[in-house]
């Protein structure tokens, strides 16, 4: 589109990284905790193929979704799908530096203790030598001839053969030591450079990510503008509300139920006893209208500082996770029995579509992804594909205390 800067490209087509019809073959065949293990394969084939034909009517509504939108709208899907796998190498390589840091950190140590080894090993092995040299400056053999005693002369053979013995041996053991320090200087030198490499990396990451977030804020100015001029924002917020039920639909339509862990109660059996995914503000509840009075809530808006941990609300199995125009990176989570929570305009997304996730566990970040103006959380709870009040099955996640 014209005005865009050269890296604004438009996105073709939906990622693969969906992997719709993988996952289904695995919720079929991967796991121990699913009822079509006890089905008949005849059974479990002709569901097979029902679920490809619903998969493909779905494809087709994408692409047809596709061909609508704007360049604008393709190239923000992109960028924000930019930020995400940029925000994901960025923590990968700040992590890696705190295990590299930690490992020179032991090293160091390490090196430090042999170095005080090896200084008392030359002091022992001083000792010993001043010991040889206290019992007379005669050679050997002569002192030995010149004991008459022959009790004294055998305690003095015993006493200089272990003089020698140990002389060797801790002359040995301070070979090694210089061996071990030697080699600690090369691993020492390595991590440092393999750090300041990761170093490296990080700051061009870092760079990235200033650049790509430019390009979002000069993409989201351009698209309101757009939006603003043509007076579409009602007819977008309705087509991304359709959007979201024809593919909750699709997903509804292949998955077979979830039997649940036994561990786990059912997510039927915890209305009220679950935590919201996030600890914030609820901005906007169910059942309100939004600004243009025309639509009403079906979750949560739930606001929240940028990079906040998002927490599966119930264990289950993730059956999206991908960017959706209206509600950015999303992610939806099967609990089994037709229950879904839905997670909207996260930053990150950190399980793909097929992870199992537990109650608690950190599945996003809380982002302003799809063309939110300020960071938090879109949340829903869907029953059969009815959205639900999440208030009446969470309560309020107490604020974790800052490290």
């Amino acid at each position: 589109m014209k005005g865009l800067k050269p890296g604004l490209r438009p996105r073709p087509g939906l990622r693969p990284r969906l992997r719709l019809g993988l996952l289904m073959l695995s919720l079929l065949f991967g796991s121990q905790t699913l009822a079509a293990e006890t089905q008949d394969p005849a059974e479990i084939q002709k569901e097979l193929e029902a679920l490809e034909a619903e998969i493909q009517k779905f494809r087709d509504m994408l692409e047809r979704t596709q061909g609508e939108r704007s360049d604008l709208e393709s190239s923000l899907e992109t960028n924000e799908q930019d930020i995400n796998e940029i925000l994901k190498r960025i923590e990968a390589i700040q992590t890696n530096l705190k295990k590299g840091e930690n490992k020179l950190s032991s090293l160091s140590n390490e090196q430090t203790e042999l170095k005080k080894q090896k200084i008392a090993q030359q002091e022992h092995i001083g000792q010993q030598i001043r010991a040889a040299y206290e019992i007379g400056q005669q050679p050997y053999l002569k002192v030995l001839l010149n004991q008459e005693d022959p009790q004294k002369m055998e305690r003095m053979l015993s006493y200089y053969s272990y003089i020698t013995e140990a002389r060797q041996a801790e002359i040995k053991t301070y070979e090694s030591t210089i061996v071990q320090l030697g080699n600690l200087e090369i691993l020492i030198e390595e991590q440092n450079q393999s750090l300041l490499d990761q170093r490296m990396q990080l700051q061009v990451q870092r760079s990235g990510l200033l650049e790509a977030r430019k390009d979002k804020q000069q993409v989201l100015a351009l698209l309101n503008k757009e939006i603003q001029a043509a007076g579409t924002e009602l007819k977008r917020r309705l087509e991304d509300r359709e959007r979201l039920d024809e593919l909750l639909n699709r997903i509804a339509a292949g998955i077979i139920n979830l039997a649940p862990q036994t561990d786990t109660r059912p997510f039927s059996e915890m209305r009220g006893n679950l935590l919201l995914p996030v600890a914030g503000r609820v901005s906007q509840t169910f059942g309100t209208r939004r600004a243009d009075g025309k639509l009403r809530w079906n979750g949560l808006l739930i606001e929240a500082a940028e990079g906040d941990p998002v927490h599966a609300v119930h264990y289950g199995r993730v059956v999206f996770s991908d960017w959706l125009r209206g509600f950015g990176l999303l992610m939806i989570v099967s609990h089994g029995d037709g229950y879904m929570s839905l997670y909207g305009h996260n930053q990150v997304l950190y399980r793909e579509t097929g992870d199992w996730v537990r109650a608690g566990e950190t599945i996003a970040s809380v982002g302003n992804t799809g063309g939110q103006s300020g960071f938090g959380l879109y949340f829903e709870i869907r029953a059969a594909g009815k959205p639900f009040d999440p208030q009446l099955w969470c309560q309020a996640r107490p604020a974790t205390r800052a490290a």
